[in-house]
Order: C-alpha cells, then structure tokens, then sequence
C-alpha cells in the first residue's frame, strides 16, 4: 500500500505496534475488524512493485487467532475476501511470482491448507483454506527491518466468525475469477530448527585444536539427519556455513519458519577441575537452578557480540499480557521438552552429575512461540568428551537419542499447541 495513501489513524483503527522505524506503521482502518473484505488504495504506477517474489515468513495460531506474514518486493495495494466452498480467504496483490513453498499451518488453527499462485490478471494470491469460518481481524504493513532497499512485511490476524456472517459476505469481487492451479499439498509435518552456536567470528569454547564453532556445527548435521531419517520431522538449520547470528537473530529465525522446537547445540569447558558429560538446558523463570548454571548463562549471553541485534521496543500492557501468555506456555513445554531430551541422552552417553537438565537465563531460549533447550554435548576440556564429539559412531548414538526425545516430547499434552506428528 502507498504510504501516502494508507495512514495510521489517530483512532478507531489497529494501534501502532512497532515503533522502531521512521515511516509510519500502516494498520487496517476500523471497519476492518468486522469485514471480510477491504481494498486499500493501490500504490502509484511509480511505486510499482520491483520483479521481486514475495514469500510467506510466519504461519503462526496464538490466543484463539490465525497471524500470516508476507515479505513483498515494496508497499502495494491488496486485497482481502471471503470465498465458499470450501470456506477461504484469498489475498491478492501485484507481484509476479512466488518464493518457496507456502509452510503448513499451525495445529489447532483456523486455517488447515495454503496455497498460492497466480490470476490470470497477473496478480499474486495467497489462498488460506479455512478449518471455521473466520474473518479478517488486522491488517498492518511496515518496512521490513532486516532490508532498507524497499522490501515490506504484510501481517495479517485472523478471528473467528460466525458461519451466517461468513456465508454473508463471501463471494469474488468484481472483475476477479478463479486463482491458477493449485501447487502440491504443504508438508504437514513439525518443523525443529537446529541452531549451532556461535559463528564467525564467534569461535565460542577453544581447547588446543577444538574449536566449539565447528564441533557443533558438524552434530547439528548429524542430528537434522537423524531427525530426517525418521520421516516424522522437517528440519532447518539456524545457519549453515561459518557465520555469526546474533541470539534474537536465532530465535526470530525459529519463530518465522514456524518451528515446533529450537535445539540450540554447544559445548561446555572448564578452566579448572575435570567436569564430564552432556547436559540439557530451558529457560529459567525466575532464577537459574545453580551458581554454575548462571554463570554459564552469563557467559553464553555475553557471546552476543553484536548486541544491536537484540534492540527491543517496549510494548504496551496489551502486547505484554500477550506476550507473558505465551511465555508460560512455552516455558511449560520447553520444561518437558528438557526432561525428555535429558532421558533419552542419558541413555546414550554419560550425564553431567546433578545437572543433567537445568534451568538459567539463556537468551537464545527466550521464545513466547517456540518451546526451546539448549543442548551442551560435554566439555572441550575433558578428553573423554572431547574424544565422544569427535567420534561418529558417538555422534550418530546422541543425535538418534535427541531425535528419540523429541518424539517422546510430541506426545505431551503441553506440546500439542506447538508440535503434531504426523501419522
């Protein structure tokens, strides 16, 4: 949408929710709340979108509502209404193709397919299939902060609504027709984003000729090969080459690719002393479980050698109580998730004694959307350990373990809102 065109109103409209860059937030206006279908003014043929492809980069059910997001080339007009049979709500705009594969939907969510291509007009769709009747509740485009070039993220918020009012306002706009053929079914299988600490110019723990960077690097394939060979699971991988990530930067990462869980892989080292064995860490409500375990957490977060990448905006009450909501119910399944992971390695391989699963303040744990743990495989400076990382036939046996505690931790109760495993 043009920015001149499309403003944020001073009331009656969704409020500002992100303040950090200088053009203005563009939110729905307020017959937006209650309508399924609304047209903003198009954008100038002199902000005609570039020969970019959008993508969708969050697919994601919170709190009773549906939220997708889109990247696009640049602001542009679109377009949001209701179809039936089956029940959908279709979204279009000027772009010339599509980026990647639409991701499945979130479990328990009120859309249960996506799909997207082409008109015949040229313009792009996003078709969302519809598990219930519902409505477009949000609609707010803002300049994408990860691309100063032009690039925009459109995010759009779904609610229930009631079938009499669906049936009442789906229909096709004049002048649009049927959208081309549909692609493949998405894969609806849950997504575990694997991130190997450190990067780059972060080599984390070093011990002679150890490297932390490279060790975990290397279990992190292992593991998105054990994870694949069960045919349960997708797979991505925070990073993939040497490089250096940010901690928000790996979390955010997790949340758009709509991960189930965020397994981040490190190795542990001593100064002093001889400690062995691997050991599972979640996120701490309050306090860490120990002295060490804090420390241990201090010295992670202190890895962050960018902190820009963790600036924060300061939300209202209302985006905070949200956001405190999901923050206990991943701090829930992250526990579980924890436990089981630290059952199922202790099988595999010797346990740090008395804290083989621990609670501190990671960073990179802090996720209101993706039940987390952090997974250190032992300690650099014990010769044991250091001979298991680098022994596949080790690797292969901890990877198989983890997998196996992660389809033990699927199962729960309090993972249901996160992860389903398909059949």
């Amino acid at each position: 949408m043009a920015w001149r065109g499309f403003s944020c109103p001073p009331r009656g409209g969704v409020r500002r929710v992100l303040r950090r860059w200088a053009p203005p937030v563009c939110a729905s206006a307020a017959a937006l709340a209650a309508a399924f279908a609304f047209t903003p003014a198009p954008a100038p043929a002199s902000e005609a979108p570039a020969a970019q492809a959008p993508r969708i980069i969050g697919l994601r059910h919170v709190e009773g509502r549906t939220r997708v997001a889109l990247r696009l080339p640049r602001a542009t007009g679109f377009e949001v209404f209701a179809l039936a049979d089956p029940p959908r709500l279709v979204v279009a705009f000027d772009a010339p193709a599509w980026e990647g594969a639409p991701p499945p939907p979130p479990p328990g969510g009120l859309v249960r397919a996506v799909r997207a291509g082409l008109a015949a007009d040229g313009r792009a769709r996003l078709v969302l299939e519809l598990a219930r009747p519902a409505r477009l509740a949000e609609a707010v485009q803002f300049p994408d902060p990860d691309d100063a070039t032009g690039p925009t993220v459109l995010r759009l918020e779904l609610a229930y609504a009631s079938p009499d009012g669906f049936a009442a306002a789906a229909g096709w706009p004049e002048g649009r027709g049927p959208l081309a053929p549909a692609p493949p079914p998405a894969d609806p299988r849950p997504l575990v984003m694997i991130d190997p600490g450190h990067g780059g110019m972060d080599p984390g723990a070093i011990r002679g000729e150890a490297v932390e960077k490279a060790l975990v690097m290397t279990f992190a394939r292992d593991l998105a090969r054990a994870l694949l060979a069960t045919g349960r699971w997708r797979v991505a991988l925070s990073r993939e080459d040497d490089r250096y990530l940010g901690l928000a930067e790996r979390v955010a990462r997790a949340e758009a690719a709509g991960a189930a869980a965020l397994l981040s892989i490190h190795a542990n080292t001593v100064a002093r002393g001889d400690a062995v064995g691997a050991s599972i860490f979640t996120l701490a409500a309050g306090g860490s479980s120990d002295a060490e375990t804090a420390a241990l957490a201090d010295s992670e977060n202190r890895a962050d050698v960018a902190p820009g990448d963790d600036r924060a905006v300061e939300p209202d009450a209302a985006l905070r109580a949200v956001h405190e909501i999901g923050m206990r119910r991943a701090l829930v399944a992250s526990r579980l998730l924890g436990a089981d992971l630290a059952a199922h390695l202790g099988q595999a391989t010797p346990m740090l004694r008395g804290r083989a699963h621990s609670q501190a303040g990671f960073r990179v744990l802090r996720s209101s959307r993706v039940p987390a743990a952090l997974v250190e495989l032992g300690f650099l400076s014990n010769a044991q350990d250091l001979a298991r990382m680098r022994d596949p036939a080790w690797r292969r046996r901890a990877a198989e373990a983890l997998t196996a505690g992660l389809d033990a931790w699927a199962g729960a109760e309090a993972a249901r809102p996160f992860a389903a495993l398909a059949p």
